[in-house]
């Protein structure tokens, strides 16, 4: 798994601004913010605003783990549907 610094470095290095295939930035959030890996426990696909941010994270069981900006978990937790890791 690669760290969002990487995403940041990556992203510095390609001349064209454009990210290369397999790195992506944290949803909702600059580059380089703290994120924590938050698993849905849910079945049915759900996209989910942090109360901080605003950013949408979509979550379904075949993307049960997102990288959500750490402002964001506390309300997260609170729904009863997420756990912290993957």
């Amino acid at each position: 798994m690669s760290c969002c610094g990487q995403g940041r470095m990556a992203l510095k290095a390609s001349p064209s601004g454009v990210l290369p295939t397999g790195v992506t930035p944290m949803a909702g959030s600059s580059m380089g913010r703290a994120a924590t890996p938050m698993r849905y426990l849910g079945a049915a696909p759900v996209v989910v605003r942090g109360a901080f941010t605003g950013a949408a994270y979509p979550f379904s069981a075949m993307r049960a783990v997102q990288m959500v900006d750490a402002r964001d978990v506390a309300g997260l937790l609170k729904r009863g549907i997420f756990r912290r890791g993957p």
